[in-house]
């Protein structure tokens, strides 16, 4: 079984190389990727060049890798059926299954060794990023410590704090990188004007037993994220610490007032690792992601001919990216406004609760496809985690994949392929 699988892959193989609109994909690719190498500006900063490079590219990446993964899939089963070779391989040995497994595994090769040339491109970005900086700068700090490192994302716990002071709790992860590496607080305020001046603010660091770590005094915009950083010296693996927040006042100034972001919780960035890991993990999820779409575009293209299985693979693509405003817009579980009359509650129409159901079946079906999302974590440095590679692979490649497996051998097993299509 296993040389007859490796023997159809290495024949999908042969084809997507002999595919024109492949290779044009991967020109495509790479000549987009290196145009935003070359006209990029970012926000003048080399820090948020490079954060935009790898915001830019990795969605870049994506779109065409996952285009020329679908085309691929779409047209390997059913183009042998339009064109009568299946017959030659299912009057053999081999099993659906095989079949299937064998396409998949050809065409997910050849997206992997798209993504891998993606990846070499961006690490060697990164690298001439760092060395075209000067190391002491404050451009080649934020290169160093903020783009390329793998940092914990640890979002704090709002407590009582003391008067006129806000505290918050968060726990240290395992591993913290040796100095001089920095860690970097995240914070927004609520603000109804944008142009408010900035206040005067003043943070502590404070250790399980309540000494101070680390203390800063800076200034902080009333709109947008506010960074601070903080020597990872004053951090150890595994403790709780405290992080104060209070307001300061000059002697001629007025008390200022101000109120966190609800919805974007203050948050410390803790460097655990370097770039080139962060960036392999990055790049594994986007297999997983592409690997579905191979799936997905093989087992549609045992049903319908090659243009309607590609239609309707992109349909379903976009249907999927459009059901969350879909799911979100019904909410479920809010409860809706209806009239009343004579102070009983009218009963819900069947229409709504059949929307209710289907809006649940939905987000049950499509919320883990639309769960692993990386482009904007790598640019920002935060840490992609080895257990959401598996749990990515898992879903994607196993749960989806097996069961899109399960529908091709199935559709196949009752289709007449020798009638006419």
């Amino acid at each position: 079984m296993r040389n007859r699988i490796l023997g159809i892959a290495g024949l999908m193989i042969r084809q997507a190389v002999r595919s024109r609109f492949v290779i044009c994909l991967f020109v495509l690719m790479l000549s987009l990727l290196v145009g935003f190498a070359l006209t990029i500006k970012g926000d003048g900063t080399a820090a948020g060049r490079l954060q935009m490079l790898l915001s830019y590219a990795m969605g870049a990446v994506g779109v065409v890798l996952g285009t020329a993964t679908l085309w691929l899939a779409c047209g390997s089963v059913s183009s042998e059926i339009e064109n009568r070779r299946l017959h030659l391989v299912l009057v053999k040995p081999i099993r659906r299954m095989d079949l299937w497994i064998g396409k998949w595994l050809g065409i997910v090769s050849v997206a992997m060794l798209m993504l891998a040339v993606a990846g070499f491109f961006l690490a060697i970005a990164g690298q001439v990023a760092l060395r075209r900086t000067v190391p002491d700068s404050a451009d080649g700090r934020a290169v160093r410590h903020q783009v390329l490192m793998s940092r914990y994302l640890a979002e704090s716990e709002r407590v009582k704090g003391g008067a006129g002071k806000a505290r918050w709790e968060l726990d240290c992860p395992a591993i913290v990188s040796p100095a001089p590496a920095v860690a970097t607080l995240r914070y927004r305020f609520v603000s109804p004007l944008r142009d408010l001046p900035p206040v005067r603010t003043h943070w502590e660091v404070l250790g399980p037993d309540g000494t101070c770590r680390f203390e800063a005094d800076g200034l902080a915009n009333m709109d947008g994220v506010n960074r601070l950083d903080i020597p990872v010296d004053s951090l150890q693996a595994g403790e709780r610490i405290s992080l104060t927040f209070r307001i300061r006042r000059g002697e001629e100034e007025a008390l200022h007032y101000v109120t966190f972001h609800p919805n974007h919780p203050v948050e410390l960035l803790i460097p655990t690792g370097g770039f080139g890991g962060n960036l392999v993990r990055a790049l594994l999820i986007v297999f997983c992601r592409v690997a579905l779409l191979a799936a997905l575009g093989v087992t549609v293209g045992t049903v319908f001919t090659f243009p309607v299985a590609v239609f309707v693979s992109t349909s379903m693509i976009v249907a999927t990216l459009f059901t969350q405003f879909f799911v979100f817009s019904t909410a479920p579980g809010r409860p809706s406004d209806h009239h009343h009359h004579h102070g009983a509650p009218e009963t819900p129409a069947w229409i709504e609760k059949v929307g209710e159901d289907l809006a649940n079946g939905m987000q049950f079906a499509v919320v883990p496809v639309l769960h692993y999302r990386v482009r904007g974590r790598l640019a920002e440095g935060v840490a992609i985690p080895w257990s959401e590679v598996y749990e990515a692979a898992g879903f994607l490649i196993f749960v989806y994949g097996g069961v899109l497996c399960a529908l091709a051998c199935e559709t196949l097993r009752r289709r007449e392929i020798a009638l006419p299509v």
